[in-house]
């Protein structure tokens, strides 16, 4: 295990000098000679990627960098918004 990994579910370890029973709680970063009796792989937090650690991102939720455009709105061929066209009037002929 790498140091600077943090745990996801709380582990129940010994400790291999004392003999005491050690709860690791989530979000901990245990040393490396007690990471090392942490032996369910599915313990640990996803592993930091170039050193910055990877948050996933909820199916639906908005894309961080996404665009400020409402959906209602078209874009004209400047890139602008153009206004709704209104309904057209008609008028009846008086020839009936």
């Amino acid at each position: 295990m790498a140091a600077g990994r943090r745990l996801k579910a709380a582990v129940y370890v010994k400790d291999p000098e004392t003999y005491e029973d050690l709860i690791l709680l989530p979000g901990e970063s245990p040393t490396l000679e007690i990471a090392a009796l942490v032996t369910n792989p599915d313990a640990w937090e996803p592993p930091l990627y170039d050193g910055v650690e990877l948050e996933p991102i909820a199916v639906g939720e908005p894309d961080p960098a996404g665009a400020t455009a409402k959906p209602d709105q078209e874009k004209g061929e400047a890139g602008g918004t153009t206004p709704k066209k209104s309904p057209s009037r008609r008028t009846r002929s008086s020839s009936a």
